[in-house]
């Protein structure tokens, strides 16, 4: 059994690369809104959704447009999977709240990527969620994401969301 690593010792973390997570952090936080201001999304939300534009809102509908970033690319060629996944909880979300709802939890999620190639940095991806229906405090949603040039299908998604959560503020 010599030579052999345990599940342990492949999920350690190296002091390496959790300096490098904690830097992150710390340049989030650095940006950090004053006191009074709009809470500050989390590092993750900055990184990964930074660049989303709302083109139309319409109860139960969100429509937006969302440039392919580098930085978001897998083997940098097309848009990585994860990154595909977050669009879809997030806009999947949004639409659930235009319908006039409380913002919810993601339950369950289902993505299809049709296409990845579709979306390569700089292309423009046009989103399109809308909410499927409500019952009680479970909705489900519908995204599609496609090349806005060419109108090929990237990816498509089917969000599912439970709970009655208030907005409260940090103030």
């Amino acid at each position: 059994m010599a030579g052999k690593k345990g599940a342990s010792d492949l999920l350690r973390v190296s002091d390496e690369d959790g300096a490098r997570v904690d830097a992150l952090d710390r340049r989030a936080a650095r940006r950090a809104p004053r006191a009074g201001a709009e809470p500050s999304p989390s590092f993750f939300e900055g990184f990964a959704l930074q660049g989303i534009r709302v083109d139309s809102i319409h109860p139960g509908r969100i429509l937006c447009s969302f440039t392919v970033p580098p930085r978001l690319t897998a083997a940098g060629d097309h848009l990585a999977p994860g990154a595909v996944v977050s669009l879809v909880d997030e806009i999947g979300s949004a639409a659930a709240v235009a319908d006039g709802h409380h913002l919810k939890v993601s339950v369950d999620m289902s993505v299809s990527f049709v296409d990845l190639a579709a979306a390569a940095p700089g292309d423009t991806l046009r989103i399109a969620a809308r909410a499927l229906g409500h019952r009680g405090a479970y909705s489900g949603t519908h995204v599609l994401v496609a090349n806005a040039a060419t109108g090929q299908v990237v990816a498509e998604g089917r969000h599912s969301l439970f709970g009655k959560m208030k907005i409260r503020s940090n103030i």
